[in-house]
């Protein structure tokens, strides 16, 4: 058994575009996961009380800011696969228009990305930003390296139905 038989790669995050299928494993981890919830609270201020009195309102969407996807075109090559790097960018690009031949207002939206991140998360979201970050050319003008800088936001589509407390539902 040679050395490069005895390596074995971790588990990596993949992409999959829900509307078409397309899915597509990063080559790199994102090295670090910035999850974000906002809880709302609607602030009534009562006469005569010395300070707000706070209302829940709702919890807002999970929100996963600044994900960046590391693309390396000399690490590509090395990989048995041999992925061109630069799918990827556009893979993420169609991410944030709508599909072609959208006809009807439904479908005018971009499609939405599941992202499966194995023992660390598993989530459908759109992109709500990308930022493409080209930083190393070869001699022909071709992209070697740039990072996919990222923000996803969860789709939840199940209204979760709530019971009044007593009413026996």
């Amino acid at each position: 058994m040679t050395m490069t038989e005895t390596i074995v790669r971790p588990a990596r995050c993949s992409l999959v575009n829900v509307s078409t299928g397309e899915a597509l494993e990063c080559l790199f981890n994102p090295p670090q996961l910035q999850e974000r919830i906002e809880v709302h609270w609607s602030r009534a201020a009562p006469l005569g009380l010395g300070h707000q009195v706070l209302q829940y309102e709702s919890t807002g969407n999970r929100a996963l800011g600044g994900v960046e996807f590391y693309v390396d075109r000399f690490f590509a090559r090395a990989v048995e696969s041999d992925p061109d790097v630069l799918a990827f960018a556009e893979f993420m690009r169609a991410l944030t228009r709508p599909p072609e031949g959208s006809v009807d207002v439904a479908s005018t939206a971009p499609p939405r990305v599941l992202i499966v991140w194995p023992n660390v998360l598993t989530i459908e979201t759109v992109v709500t930003e990308l930022e493409l970050k080209f930083t190393d050319f070869a001699q022909d003008g071709s992209v070697l390296v740039y990072t996919a800088t990222c923000s996803f936001e969860q789709i939840l589509d199940i209204a979760q139905s709530i019971t009044p407390a007593g009413s026996g539902a």
